[in-house]
């Protein structure tokens, strides 16, 4: 199967949000964002949790599924609402990824519908679109929200399979385009094709190794597959 195979059959694109779209944590990298976590986690743990939570990764999504796992509601919620106000920080500094803005236009006057599908905050997401004139582009967004159990987060399915609905498009006719490992394994879990965008060296084998039906280098390879159909159509 091709990248125009994928293009052409499908109705609605499924996007990922960091790394596809843009870099989110280039200006405010995502290590002191979960040294905050881990330090507001630790304070709010109490004796008993503070060791566990001395070992916690540097990384914010896996802190809140730790934290998760063994913490209470209200923790949970404040460290949840913790990251996600510094998402809506980061986005403000976020790099925009080349041709990304392109596929979201040409998806749209190719006629296909466009979900981001993301462990981020929607938030985040939301102000980083509007900030940059693209949320009119955009059909739906199934991303992480207050509330939501970080253990639905991507690898599970959970949000791959809510993307075509939040664009009122038929998940037969989808397809995600992700840039990790775990978005590969979401796309399979939900049974929609998945296209890896290998942004970085080394990427290109691992995503092709998880199982990804198409891999790129570039995003620009999807807009100049949509620039194609609308050509066609035209003719």
């Amino acid at each position: 199967m091709t990248l125009t195979d994928l293009v052409t059959s499908a109705d609605c694109l499924l996007i990922d949000f960091d790394g596809p779209i843009c870099s989110v944590f280039a200006g405010y990298p995502a290590r002191p964002i979960a040294e905050e976590m881990r330090a507001l986690a630790q304070k709010l743990g109490g004796a008993d949790l503070a060791r566990p939570f001395a070992d916690l990764p540097f990384d914010p999504l896996e802190i809140l599924v730790a934290v998760a796992a063994v913490a209470d509601e209200n923790l949970l919620r404040e460290v949840s609402d913790t990251c996600r106000d510094a998402e809506v920080k980061a986005v403000a500094s976020a790099t925009p990824t080349p041709g990304a803005a392109d596929v979201l236009r040409a998806a749209h006057a190719a006629g296909r519908s466009v979900a981001i599908v993301s462990n981020n905050s929607g938030a985040a997401i939301e102000a980083y679109l509007h900030r940059h004139d693209l949320l009119r582009c955009i059909d739906g967004i199934a991303a992480r929200y207050d509330g939501m159990d970080p253990r639905l987060l991507k690898p599970n399915p959970y949000l791959v399979e809510r993307g075509p609905t939040t664009a009122r498009a038929s998940r037969d006719a989808a397809v995600f385009i992700g840039e990790s490992v775990t978005d590969i394994h979401a796309g399979q879990a939900a049974g929609i094709p998945t296209v890896g965008y290998a942004n970085k060296p080394g990427k290109h084998q691992r995503l092709t190794e998880a199982g990804a039906d198409v891999v790129i280098d570039s995003m620009h390879a999807i807009s100049d597959a949509l620039h194609s159909l609308s050509a066609k159509s035209t003719r």
